[in-house]
């Protein structure tokens, strides 16, 4: 791997005791409490949402105006440029309307967010993971580089395509109503990719990750991945190796191909970006692997795996509000 230098509560099921006066009222009561805490983060009163698009609005105007930023979104657009090609650097964002508002307000109905020029190859963008922005200030900065990134780009929102198992009901609809697409089913990162597509996926589970690979698993789909996640020279350093070969088989087979570039440190963003990278797959070191090389894994099921980092494809309920960010 050629590495550019630069850098909730946890529910317990108990055994039940000899049932005391006044005990099934009590039981009762804390079910009613818990679903009423569920509820409040779903539905937030007008106040509180105006509260928390003024500090995304603040977040992305932060990360615009300072050096950080700067830098992010040219390396990214940069190294996009060199290895996807014929990325339209002028191409106009429909909904793009100058300034920083427009980033964080509703598209008007009467534009249509997935029209490009003619002649252009639009850039698909895919964000697992990004967490509860609404209650978040890592997850609200994430967001705040990923609109910007989509300006920068000139992505129309519509091609954004977000998840995340925890999003709240307030979460999905505030995304919708900026122009994005909030997938309705949790993907465990196994979609696939038949065009140039950026997945922005900042401190995800190693099975994420993994899964994304499998899925995509030949030099014709690997070579139109542009990955912003945790470096994978850094999970290469952390895992035991026998972890990495087992249960990350195709992190483990994709080291000697990847092409990654850390984004720029900041003490300001430490807690933020830490440990994230750009990672490309070149066609021409994907092309010279034997036949054998691209035979297709087992699909992966992490059963040894004593600490999975990401939410399996199961219903979230009130009993099971766990997962990682």
């Amino acid at each position: 791997m050629s590495v550019c230098s630069e850098e909730g509560r946890e529910w317990r099921t108990v055994q039940k005791k000899k049932k005391k006066k006044g005990m099934n009222k009590k039981r009762k009561d804390n079910v009613k409490d818990t679903r009423a805490i569920l509820l409040e983060t779903e539905s937030l009163s007008a106040l509180e949402g105006q509260r928390i698009r003024s500090k995304i609005k603040e977040s992305v105007e932060e990360l615009r105006g300072s050096e950080f930023g700067a830098a992010c979104l040219e390396t990214i657009g940069r190294s996009l440029r060199e290895n996807l090609g014929g990325l339209e650097s002028s191409r106009p964002c429909p909904e793009a309307g100058g300034g920083v508002a427009h980033l964080v307000c509703p598209v008007p109905q009467d534009v249509e967010t997935d029209s490009v020029e003619p002649g252009g190859d639009p850039l698909d963008c895919v964000c697992y993971g990004i967490g509860n922005f609404s209650t978040s200030v890592t997850s609200r900065y994430q967001l705040a580089l990923l609109l910007l990134l989509l300006e920068s780009l000139q992505v129309p929102r519509a091609r954004c395509l977000l998840f995340d198992p925890l999003f709240s009901e307030w979460e999905r609809e505030f995304l919708r109503e900026l122009g994005m697409t909030v997938l309705k089913d949790n993907e465990e990162g196994k979609r696939a990719v038949d065009r140039p597509t950026l997945f922005y996926m900042i401190h995800c589970g190693k099975a994420l990750y993994n899964n994304l690979l499998w899925r995509n698993w030949s030099p014709g789909r690997l070579a139109q991945i542009t990955l912003i996640g945790n470096s994978f020279k850094g999970i290469e350093e952390r895992l035991p190796s026998r972890t990495l070969q087992s249960e990350y088989t195709c992190i483990a087979h994709i080291l000697d191909i990847t092409e990654e570039c850390a984004l720029p440190a900041s003490s300001r963003y430490m807690d933020v970006f830490n440990d994230t990278s750009l990672h490309h797959f070149p066609r021409d070191k994907l092309n010279v692997k034997p036949p054998v090389f691209w035979d297709v894994p087992a699909e992966p099921t992490y059963q040894e795996c004593e600490d999975l980092e990401i939410i399996r494809n199961l219903v979230i309920t009130e009993t099971d509000q766990s997962g990682v960010k």
